[in-house]
Formats: C-alpha cells, sequence, structure tokens
C-alpha cells in the first residue's frame, strides 16, 4: 500500500476530512456515474456491481485486452477507493480519539494485508498476467471492504422485542 493512501485514510479518520479524489477528470466522473447507477440498480446485490467500470473499460480496449486488464482495474479501484475512504470516515465519526486510533491502525493492517495477498497471488501466475491480476485482486478486495463498512455504518433495524414466554429447549 502506497504511504500516500495511508497518509490519507490517517488523516480522513484522524481529522475527520473529507477524502480526496485518487485522479480526477470526466473519467474519473464517468467511472462514479457508471458505479454509482450499477449500486442504485442493485441495492440488494451490491457485490455484483464490482469489476463493471473495469470490464466495460477492458471490453472498450478491443484486440489489447490483457494490456488493459491492469489500468482498467485501477481505473475502478479509484472510484472504490474514494467510497472506502468515505465508509472508514464515517466509521470513525462516532469513536472517541483512542477508538478512532485502534480503526486507523486496523485500516492500516488490513492495506498491509491486501498488499500481500494480492502480490502473492500475482506471483503465482504467468508473468504476463501479473499486472492484471494484481490489479484485480487489489480492486476486488477495496471494493469489498468499501461495502463491509457502507453495510456496518448503516441504522440497524431495532431489536425486536424479547418473546414474554421462556426459551424453549430443544434436544
Amino acid at each position: 500500500m502506497s504511504a500516500p493512501v495511508l497518509a490519507l485514510l490517517f488523516i480522513a479518520v484522524g481529522l475527520g476530512l473529507a477524502p480526496a479524489a485518487a485522479q480526477t477528470g470526466p473519467t474519473l466522473a464517468a467511472d462514479r456515474a457508471l458505479l454509482a447507477t450499477c449500486l442504485r440498480e442493485n441495492p440488494a446485490a451490491a457485490g455484483s456491481c464490482i469489476g463493471s467500470v473495469a470490464v466495460a473499460c477492458v471490453v472498450a480496449a478491443g484486440a489489447n485486452r490483457q494490456a488493459a486488464e491492469a489500468g482498467c482495474a485501477r481505473r475502478e479501484e479509484a472510484v472504490w477507493r474514494e467510497k472506502l475512504v468515505l465508509a472508514v470516515q464515517q466509521s470513525g465519526r462516532p469513536l472517541d480519539a483512542g477508538q478512532r486510533s485502534r480503526l486507523v491502525a486496523l485500516q492500516m493492517s488490513w492495506e498491509g494485508y491486501v498488499a500481500q495477498k494480492c502480490a502473492f497471488y500475482a506471483a503465482t501466475q504467468r508473468e504476463a498476467l501479473q499486472p492484471g491480476r494484481q490489479a484485480g485482486c487489489e480492486l476486488r478486495e477495496v471494493a469489498a471492504r468499501a461495502l463491509e463498512l457502507e453495510r456496518a455504518a448503516r441504522p440497524q433495524a431495532p431489536a425486536r422485542r424479547p418473546s414474554q414466554q421462556p426459551p424453549q429447549i430443544i434436544r
């Protein structure tokens, strides 16, 4: 994991600042819109949106798809990374300073795990496939983590009132 991303996470959680975009411009805006549309249309299956931007990008690359895999995955990862930073920030808001520090440490550990996991996975692939496979792994991990934290931050339905009858033991 790069130092700028770790610094961004620390700043976002520790100081409560809004995250900065990993990249800017019309491509990022279009990628954000594509992902937002997918998430809006699939609220119960948000995980099915992982890869939607990257796949469209690779298909648009035409005959040179293998060469486009890593760049396309990084493009989509930038959008998910924004969502992840926001989700970490939201998770840290209600916490006291000590808990926020633990959250930052947890997130940094997770980032290290993902970097090692995806580098290991890529190393098991043919050399020509390694960059695309590593970028794809990192995209999936960042997206899944963003969805996990967003889900955890949603207000939970109130707990059902316990029954007035004692529990039944089933043998």
